[in-house]
């Protein structure tokens, strides 16, 4: 990760200001944030109440139950906005394979009704942890902000509903013909007569709402994300760091900040004897004194207050409330019967993966290479003819960075279309290891498993090996994963 190609003005914030960070990206990113969602809103929602025309309550309770899935598109807009240019909305699009993988079918099943889920979405989607080590990270990102994701998914579901109301009532009052002015909402749940059934009239608003409001909760619940991550990674002292280290590499500063230096310690007197005579454990005791290591904890605990001078009258029901439970039971049974229907094309798509895989494992010549991995090509045709050379000819030059690049580029086009070895799009550098150790002999395996420790190390640590110790891999990479004369001539 990048920090910095960052967009925002990365510290620490509260939970709140985290959340308007979030709405102000959804304001200042509108165009592909509303641009995609309702790319794929839109057409799903008229798709759904086209084919259930006679009964939009079930197409309304359809459209909810695939939320998760038009927020992961939102979510792949706004995270690549904060580290760069935000893609278009045909670019999204297209990569809706990377946006619908991992996790999808959690978030449509066991983490539906979660309450913070606008805040974890990142965590399968973006970091394509699942099960339990993606159930571990997110009990670790919510130990302080769970509770404003919280607040966010209900604070966005009542604005949601004054939307509702507010197009609802609108309609209303500009519709042709003349009425008393008084609203009668009971219709609403009703569930019989041609005036009080779940209508078109009810699913425009309904729509409307979820495409005004929607965006703006997945950007503040990846907002809360990224703040909860600056504070457990600590990325706004990384950032401070690498601008200090990049204002100190310059000579010029360097010199003036020594000259600084050496300044302030000649004018600083001398401390005194009795001063110098504390014990370190007296030392320490003073240091921890300081307000900004002052252990501190937050809780928050729910406590009943009972007001017993109020004795509230009981509200007789009124003659909608029946009708009510009648809606609110059938909008049950048809979220039973999604769900039923989702588990049974999750285990028939699971059985004919797991078939498909089967018959490619006895074949063995259904399985076609990538032509690229992790953002790197790794076709034959896109490495020069002598890898290691060229790569030492980078070295050379002082760009170990790209020499580095080459060679990873080079060692994993030889293991997926020589060696055969799988490795697809999800695959991190520690499979790749893993998955290199069981067909290449083991000084072939040593090799690469040195090469990938120094591509880790300058990939994400910026930590380049000197110009010696890239040209000694290029030799090795030439002694282990260099093509037969035959292959390389032809």
């Amino acid at each position: 990760m990048e920090l910095s190609r960052l967009a925002v003005r990365l510290r620490p914030r509260g939970g709140w200001e985290a959340m308007d960070l979030g709405f102000h990206m959804a304001r200042t990113w509108w165009r592909p944030v509303w641009g995609t969602w309702c790319a794929v809103f839109v057409p799903t929602a008229l798709l759904l109440h086209l084919l259930f025309w006679e009964y939009p309550g079930i197409a309304m309770a359809i459209t909810w139950w695939l939320k998760p899935v038009f927020d992961r598109f939102v979510l792949h807009v706004v995270s690549r906005a904060v580290f760069g240019v935000p893609p278009g909305v045909r670019e999204t699009l297209g990569a809706w394979r990377q946006v619908l993988s991992p996790g999808l079918f959690a978030a449509l099943t066991l983490q539906r009704f979660s309450l913070a889920r606008s805040f974890t979405l990142a965590v399968p989607q973006l970091e394509h942890q699942t099960g339990t080590a993606g159930r571990a990270r997110r009990n670790a990102l919510g130990r302080r902000l769970r509770g404003y994701a919280i607040w966010l998914t209900s604070t966005c579901s009542f604005f949601e509903l004054f939307v509702i109301l507010s197009v609802g009532i609108g309609l209303q009052l500009l519709a042709p013909g003349a009425h008393s002015g008084d609203l009668d909402f009971e219709r609403l749940f009703a569930a019989r007569g041609e005036e009080g059934a779940w209508s078109w009239t009810n699913s425009v608003p309904w729509c409307i709402a979820i495409a005004a409001i929607e965006p703006f909760y997945v950007c503040a619940g990846f907002a809360l994300y990224l703040n909860r991550r600056s504070i457990l990674e600590g990325w706004d002292i990384e950032l401070q760091l690498r601008r200090l280290d990049e204002r100190l590499s310059r000579p010029a500063a360097t010199l003036a900040a020594a000259l600084f230096a050496a300044v302030l310690l000649a004018a600083v007197p001398a401390e005194p004897a009795h001063a110098q005579q504390k014990s370190p454990r007296e030392e320490v005791r003073e240091v921890l004194k300081a307000p900004e290591l002052v252990p501190w904890r937050e809780e928050m605990r729910w406590q009943f207050r009972r007001e017993p001078d109020k004795d509230p009258k009981p509200r007789a029901d009124g003659p909608a409330w029946g009708e009510f439970g009648r809606f609110i039971a059938s909008l049950a049974q048809a979220l039973a019967w999604i769900a039923a229907a989702l588990l049974v094309a999750a285990v028939l798509y699971y059985l004919v993966r797991y078939v498909r895989a089967r018959i490619a494992e006895r074949r063995g010549d259904d399985w076609q290479p990538p032509e690229a991995l992790f953002g790197l090509a790794v076709a034959p045709e896109s490495l020069p003819d002598d890898v290691a050379a060229t790569a030492a000819a980078l070295a050379r030059e002082g760009r170990v960075r790209e020499a580095l690049s080459l060679l990873y580029r080079g060692a994993l086009s030889a293991l997926v279309h020589r060696e055969r070895v799988r490795l697809v799009e999800g695959d991190t550098e520690a499979d790749t290891l893993v998955a290199a150790k069981r067909v290449l002999p083991r000084p072939a395996a040593d090799y690469f498993g040195s090469l990938v420790g120094a591509w880790i190390a300058a990939a994400y640590a910026g930590r380049l090996p000197d110009t010696e110790g890239a040209v000694a891999l290029a030799g090795g990479w030439a002694a282990h994963f260099a093509p037969p004369r035959a292959e390389a001539r032809a």
